[in-house]
């Protein structure tokens, strides 16, 4: 379910979304007076419009404004483009490939339950694993001043968007690194958070129990541990049904 949830209902959006932007072309056909270029912009505005309304991230806003312009001049769009695209999505998405993690995005409702969970347990280092465009830890830095907080992060172009936002929006108590997640060394940080995938978690779990200190929490978005229930699962009342799984090492 959990697969269906976050892997097929995205495309489900993005198709009802654009649905919804085709029938407002239709609504407005008299209107347009054949411009093809401001009928595909209405269909992609609408559909990102209607996209976010269901839900969508403002990562899929580019693909919603660039679809209906790609299906109707496929045919006249240069090569280079899409090796342009490919090589874009391959610098956002590179830990997809290389560690079967895909670029999973934390919501705000949930940053405030780790916000809150933090507070509780009175940590003074926290770090994001596999922190994607940086607004964790962004969140955090703002909201727990005396919380030193650090994202580490892998895919290039990712981790220069964070980096920057970062510099631009936090505050003194936050850093992003560009760090593998395995070479980072856990000891030092009283709350460990990541939202990896299925795959990677017993072996980060194994590295949790290894490196971290006793009392401190290790926390993973969505994903559990065969064979090693959490000591307390967070419901996040959030559109996703998010529940954070946490341990006491």
């Amino acid at each position: 379910m959990s697969f269906v949830v976050r892997h097929i209902l995205p495309w489900i959006k993005v198709v009802l979304s654009q649905a919804l932007g085709l029938g407002c072309l239709f609504l407005a056909r008299d209107y347009l007076a054949g411009n093809a270029i401001i009928s595909l912009l209405l269909v992609g505005v609408t559909a990102s419009l209607a996209g976010r309304v269901l839900g969508l991230s403002v990562y899929w806003i580019p693909i919603q404004l660039l679809l209906p312009f790609a299906l109707v001049y496929s045919n006249v769009i240069p090569a280079w483009l899409y090796l342009t695209g490919f090589v874009l999505c391959a610098l956002v998405f590179w830990n997809s490939a290389t560690g079967q993690v895909p670029l999973y995005l934390t919501n705000t409702k949930t940053w405030a339950a780790i916000q809150a969970l933090a507070k509780e347990a009175g940590a003074k280092t926290f770090i994001d694993l596999g922190s994607g465009s940086g607004g964790g830890v962004v969140f955090l830095a703002r909201a727990l001043p005396d919380l030193q907080v650090t994202g580490v992060e892998t895919a290039p172009l990712v981790y220069l968007m964070s980096k920057l936002r970062v510099a631009i929006f936090a505050p003194a108590n936050a850093t992003i690194r560009y760090r593998n997640i395995w070479q980072e060394d856990l000891g030092g940080y009283d709350l460990v958070y990541c939202f990896l995938s299925p795959v990677p978690m017993p072996e980060m779990y194994r590295k949790a129990r290894s490196e971290m200190r006793p009392g401190t929490l290790f926390v993973s978005n969505s994903f559990t541990v065969p064979g090693h229930p959490p000591d307390r699962t967070i419901d996040v009342a959030d559109g996703r049904k998010t529940r954070l799984h946490v341990w006491k090492m």
